[in-house]
């Protein structure tokens, strides 16, 4: 199991000393703090977490362009993203997972439960309470196959629809690129085209609009 990058993102100090601590003993690669996401995108060709601490998952996630801290879709298109939340309940991370993110951890949370996550986030599977996941499930059952999915559907091209299968089964675009046999930029310019058709701004949301189509 290799990390090669994990980047902080306004985490408050003694949860960032943790995490680094426990990447240390991982032989993680970490920068901290990083401006506008540089080390994120400067590191795009290598495995990446993303690690960001959110006071309010609604007003980050829900309406970032009315919060100093912006979340943009480029971003949650590449690698995995691990959330620390003050106060984390299933509301809020029912909203996280519509919104693309790999895993939510409370503050509170113990070097051992890092790890977990860490690991289960890298074998590609996401690190959210049960009943959570239930509920997103649950939601997702009761999306009845409406008119606007089917018009949603019917703006993309074949080859979008095998890269939305694929973002739905919650690939990167890694993972995405290597199934398809086609180049990452390729998958990237695929995703930003279903954005502009759909007028959808994150990759959870894409993903959400077309998981009962």
């Amino acid at each position: 199991m290799i990390f090669s990058d994990v980047i902080f993102k306004q985490l408050p100090e003694p949860q960032a000393l943790q995490v680094s601590k426990i990447s240390g003993l991982l032989n993680i690669e970490t920068a901290f703090y990083d401006s506008l996401n540089y080390a994120c995108k400067a590191a795009d060709k290598r495995p990446k977490f993303l690690i960001h601490y959110l006071e309010a998952p609604h007003k980050h996630v829900e309406a970032p362009h009315k919060h100093a801290y912006l979340i943009s879709a480029d971003i949650l298109t590449t690698g995995k993203h691990l959330v620390f939340c003050p106060q984390l309940d299933t509301e809020c991370e029912t909203l996280l997972i519509s919104n693309g993110f790999h895993g939510a951890l409370p503050l509170a949370a113990t070097e051992v439960d890092i790890i977990e996550a860490l690991k289960s986030i890298n074998a590609n599977k996401l690190y959210f309470s049960h009943d959570a996941m239930s509920r997103y499930i649950q939601s997702k059952k009761r999306q009845p196959n409406t008119q606007r999915q089917n018009e949603l559907l019917s703006l993309t091209t074949k080859k979008e629809q095998q890269v939305l299968t694929l973002i739905c089964q919650g690939l990167t675009n890694d993972e995405i690129a290597a199934n398809l046999g086609i180049s990452i930029n390729t998958v990237k310019m695929h995703i930003q085209n279903m954005f502009k058709k759909t007028k959808i701004s994150s990759r959870g949301q894409l993903s959400y609009a077309f998981a009962q189509v």
